[in-house]
């Protein structure tokens, strides 16, 4: 398969980022983990015969979060992509825990349950998700999934996500999720 990978959010050419951050709550920066996540999770996905490419906004340029939208899109929708992943972590209380994957169309739908019950081993399930709000669900042509990996506001969460260890043992679980539903 031809996957496109896109980390969610980008860094702002003020420096700030356009991305939930938990570091005050134990946790983590969204953006910062994402990127990180990302070339392990290319990495898996291509040890399992995918064409992976992965979509970073360029950091430094955009001076608002709406010009990642058009960044990403033109991409995705001229890449003649077979699925699209978009990383992203939940946030909210400290207390906040788990992982979901949301989806808009029914093969979105396949990858978004075979995800889950892979990452629901390590994290809390909360399930999978038919969003028609979100611009990474509906502006690709190919069908497209959004991970909330984690809750980045949550240290619980967080520890089992620190570390490149950690990201590669999750990275496997969202690889073997791919390959069960294909």
């Amino acid at each position: 398969m031809r996957i496109a990978l896109t980390v969610g959010h980008s860094l702002l050419k003020n420096g700030s980022y356009t991305s939930a951050d938990g570091k005050k709550n134990g946790g983590c920066n969204e953006y910062v983990w994402c990127k990180a996540f990302s070339k392990q999770l290319a990495k898996n996905l291509i040890k399992e015969g995918h064409k992976v490419t992965c979509i970073i906004c360029p950091e430094k340029k955009f001076t608002s979060y709406k010009q990642e939208k058009d960044y990403k899109l033109n991409i995705i929708n001229n890449g003649n992509f077979d699925l699209v992943i978009e990383l992203h972590l939940n946030a909210a209380t400290p207390s906040a825990e788990g992982t979901e994957v949301l989806y808009k169309s029914n093969t979105g739908k396949k990858y978004a349950e075979q995800i889950q019950k892979q990452l629901a081993t390590l994290f809390r399930d909360r399930g999978v998700t038919h969003r028609t709000d979100l611009y990474i669900l509906n502006g690709t042509k190919p069908p497209a999934i959004l991970l909330e990996t984690f809750f980045c506001t949550n240290s619980s969460d967080y520890k089992k996500a620190k570390g490149h260890i950690n990201r590669n043992k999750i990275a496997k679980l969202v690889a073997k999720g791919i390959q069960n539903a294909i």
